[in-house]
């Protein structure tokens, strides 16, 4: 079952996502369930309550709360819905997709157009159901995870430290070198080392400094020759995800 969000505080529009929603998904195999909401706040509460959807179509002018803003709470707390902003300015792209959004829809759209943008999300969704990595840990006993729930890696002598997107850390014992070649092998490009010592999910990065990156909330260390080719790199990155 894909559970789809459907935000727009303007009924008529809500409508309107939400048959163009019924008209992609009926040419698909896919059990689908749209809930649809014209109050954001009822969304988050929904969220907190009965858990995360699988695809979050969020309208970004709406009173009370921007669609940004509820992007990032969502992401807050931890929602790994694949977000695609429906709206009428696209004053908002580059904060939309500094929030890891799947695409930014320009109202009055296409069927074609909304096709397209949940050809995107789905995509993105298959590799996260299928993209997976085994870790032995230290001590004893294996772990499978996501790939996109590792957020980075850090290096403490032998061990290595697999910092995870609920917070939770893992330790295994292996080189960073090896587990780099093992991340790039299933998703090329994702993975980067920005300094000696760590790996980053590119996904993840919230800022780029001359000196350091942000993911999570922690400031990971930028080797200063590193700088235009790391972010460059991190350009082309977000646009290839996103074409």
């Amino acid at each position: 079952m894909i559970w789809v969000a459907i935000c727009d505080d303007v009924r008529l529009q809500l409508h309107t996502i939400h048959q163009a929603a019924e008209g992609y998904f009926s040419k698909r195999h896919e059990k689908v369930e749209c809930c649809a909401y014209d109050n954001a706040f009822k969304l988050l509460d929904d969220i907190e309550q009965k858990g995360d959807f699988d695809i979050a179509l969020l309208d970004i002018c709406m009173p009370g709360i921007l669609g940004t803003d509820v992007a990032m709470e969502m992401r807050r707390r931890k929602c790994r819905a694949e977000i695609i902003f429906i709206t009428t300015s696209d004053e908002f792209a580059i904060e939309a997709f500094s929030l890891k959004a799947v695409h930014y829809l320009l109202k009055p759209f296409s069927q074609a157009d909304f096709n397209a943008a949940m050809n995107r999300a789905m995509e993105r969704l298959t590799r996260y159901h299928s993209e997976k990595i085994i870790f032995k840990l230290v001590g004893c006993g294996v772990q499978t995870e996501e790939l996109d729930h590792i957020m980075y890696v850090e290096s403490k002598g032998h061990i290595l430290q697999i910092h995870l997107v609920d917070g939770t850390i893992l330790e295994v014992r292996q080189t960073l070198t090896h587990l780099m070649e093992a991340l790039d092998k299933k998703a090329p490009g994702q993975f980067v080392s920005p300094a000696k010592g760590y790996i980053v999910n590119q996904e993840a990065i919230h800022i780029i400094k001359s000196d350091y990156i942000e993911v999570q909330g922690k400031c990971i260390p930028l080797a200063k020759r590193k700088y235009r080719e790391f972010q460059e790199n991190y350009f082309k990155f977000i646009f290839m995800r996103n074409a």
